[in-house]
């Protein structure tokens, strides 16, 4: 059997232990196959010696990642195993055995994956790896293939409560014994002389009460009709408390400042009130491609009047004008060092 298909086996053993048979996402033969490509394009001669890159990259989808993420140890150890052999077969040697992690990439859809491959140093490697391992074991609890049914059908739960039957509906006649007897009221009847007509003389006017005529009688005005213009008043009140309305005042600009890549030139922008720089797409702002940098690495954030700059634990350290902080504030023009990476900062004018 070949690596290849090994590989593959060993696979889709991982994914059918899973509690409820989870299937993979998206091929891993092809993932594989990936992998050594990278690997090929990445290989230098160092001291003279063909030294594969020993840090591997899968970018995946954030539904994806929160599937998988409970077999992550045994999916990073099957394709570092597999990058392994092939490095053997091609007479390549590591600077330590390779190390493979996941991230998320918000850009990905489900099913679909990237890997990338770089070469590093073995201090750095070391790190990356302790790293990794604190990642796993704080997200080994989270849910996911171990812990979800793959969506090919829902089920209902034997135990969950049947629906609540839906109200009879009564016929016309059903509605007498609605309301109790008692809280009728009897109608009101008028008095014959309240609900007779004053009679009206054929062919003559109509009769006009003059007031004060007579004993008991009431005064009531002749009608008169005056021709008055259709006017929606609906319309004409909205638009006039429209007018009258003073006019909504700009929303004022987040603040934001830059970081200048001193190397590449590159730049990139950081909003108010916080912005985190690292590694993982799917929580940092600014995302630095350099396998120095951790994950979460720093962060600025903004108080109104100046920026300030907070390493977040990171494996490397930050360090600003070349001193190692854990929080300053920063002045434009200062020099921030992530990793490998040196950027400067530029705070934009509000």
């Amino acid at each position: 059997m070949s690596f290849l298909s090994d590989f593959e086996s060993r696979i889709g053993s991982v994914f059918g232990a899973a509690p409820q048979g989870y299937t993979e996402p998206f091929s891993f033969k092809k993932l594989a196959k990936r992998a050594a490509r990278e690997m090929e394009n990445e290989t230098y001669e160092i001291d003279g010696v063909d030294t594969a890159p020993a840090l591997y990259t899968v970018l995946v989808s954030a539904t994806d990642d929160s599937l998988m993420r409970p077999l992550y140890e045994q999916i990073t150890y099957e394709i570092s195993s597999f990058v392994t052999a092939q490095a053997q077969k091609k007479g390549y040697a590591f600077v330590g055995s390779p190390l493979v992690r996941f991230m998320v990439d918000p850009g990905l859809k489900s099913g679909k994956f990237s890997v990338f491959a770089e070469n590093v140093d073995a201090g750095t490697l070391a790190r990356l790896r302790e790293e990794e391992r604190a990642f796993l074991a704080g997200n080994s609890s989270a849910g996911g293939a171990a812990a979800q049914v793959h969506p090919r059908g829902r089920h209902r739960d034997a135990a969950a409560p049947a629906p609540a039957p839906a109200p009879a509906r009564h016929s016309a006649g059903d509605g007498l014994d609605v309301i109790p007897v008692d809280v009728v009221e009897p109608m009101p009847v008028a008095s014959a002389s309240a609900s007779t007509p004053m009679p009206v003389p054929l062919g003559g006017p109509a009769p006009v009460v003059v007031p004060g005529e007579g004993p008991g009688s009431v005064p009531v005005p002749q009608t008169q009709r005056r021709n008055v213009p259709l006017v929606d008043l609906r319309r004409g009140v909205g638009e006039a408390a429209a007018a009258a309305a003073p006019a909504p005042a700009p929303e004022p600009q987040p603040a934001t400042c830059l970081l200048i890549d001193r190397q590449s030139g590159r730049t990139y922008t950081a909003t108010a009130p916080a912005t985190v720089i690292g590694r993982e797409r799917s929580q940092a702002g600014v995302v630095l491609r350099d396998p120095n940098v951790s994950r979460r690495h720093a962060e600025l954030s903004f108080d109104g009047r100046d920026w300030h700059i907070a390493d977040l634990g990171s494996t490397n350290g930050t360090l600003v004008n070349d001193v190692d902080i854990r929080e300053c504030v920063l002045r434009d023009g200062d020099l921030i060092t992530l990793g490998l990476m040196n950027l400067e900062f530029r705070e934009n004018p509000r």
